[in-house]
């Protein structure tokens, strides 16, 4: 099955509890993603730095972490593994232009390396 996905935010909403992951994410385009989603009846995933691929109404509790370059080949396995678990086909990956931040790279890296692990085909949707 396709899987549209996008990469999580710096701003979230603070919780000592677990908590959704679509409400811990405080983000117009992790949600405008995931309406677009659930309009064509298409899964859900958001990249997390810490957790992996995760989907919108996955428990996770409240962190934060910027993916570094030196994770990309171990969380690339974590999320290949993740892929095939979820029964994932092909990923349409939305993405900020990386001229807006030079951070989003390495999420870009993570999930084509987690594609070519998974043998899977990957398109990036490049979004103002």
């Amino acid at each position: 099955m396709i899987a549209y996905a996008t990469y999580c935010s710096a701003q979230k909403n603070y919780s000592r509890k677990t908590m959704l992951a679509i409400q811990l994410y405080d983000s117009e385009r992790i949600s405008k993603v995931f309406k677009l989603a659930k309009s064509q009846n298409t899964k859900f995933v958001i990249l997390s730095g810490k957790y992996g691929l995760v989907e919108a109404h996955q428990q996770i509790n409240y962190y934060d972490h910027l993916l570094d370059q030196t994770e990309v080949e171990s969380h690339s396995g974590v999320m290949a593994s993740q892929i095939a678990t979820k029964d994932i086909s092909e990923i349409v990956f939305f993405t900020k232009p990386l001229e807006k931040d030079p951070n989003l790279l390495t999420y870009l890296r993570c999930i084509k390396r987690a594609c070519e692990i998974a043998k899977i085909e990957l398109k990036v949707q490049v979004i103002p």
